[in-house]
């Protein structure tokens, strides 16, 4: 009996309808948060509009080109990716505050007025 590695869920998944409607998506939101950020005095939050396209976005590409939900096939993938989530904020954030402080620990900028 011959095992044909096509017949397995995770290869299934594949789907070009997906990738052209996450493309499109993607697409459509980004020129949305480019429009933004062009006539960004014209809105009042434009920071929050940006920021919830981006998270859009991110969101739409999960759902149709990582194809991530909570399906027998794919739920380990989708606890893995939860579960990184979280560390991969801690540790932009920490790095963030971390050369802010010390930015603001080496630079001299009180001396040089």
């Amino acid at each position: 009996m011959a095992h044909d590695p096509l017949q397995h869920p995770e290869v299934r998944l594949v789907n070009g309808r997906a990738y052209v409607a996450a493309f499109i998506v993607a697409t459509a939101l980004m020129t949305g948060a480019l429009a933004v950020a062009m006539h960004g005095g014209e809105i009042p939050h434009p920071m929050l509009v940006l920021s919830g396209a981006a998270a859009l976005a991110v969101a739409v590409q999960i759902v149709f080109l990582l194809q991530l939900d909570f399906s027998s096939t794919q739920i380990w993938t989708t606890v893995s990716f939860v579960l990184a989530v979280p560390l991969f904020v801690i540790a932009v954030g920490l790095s963030m505050w971390m050369f802010h402080s010390l930015d603001a620990r080496t630079m001299l900028m009180g001396l040089m007025h």
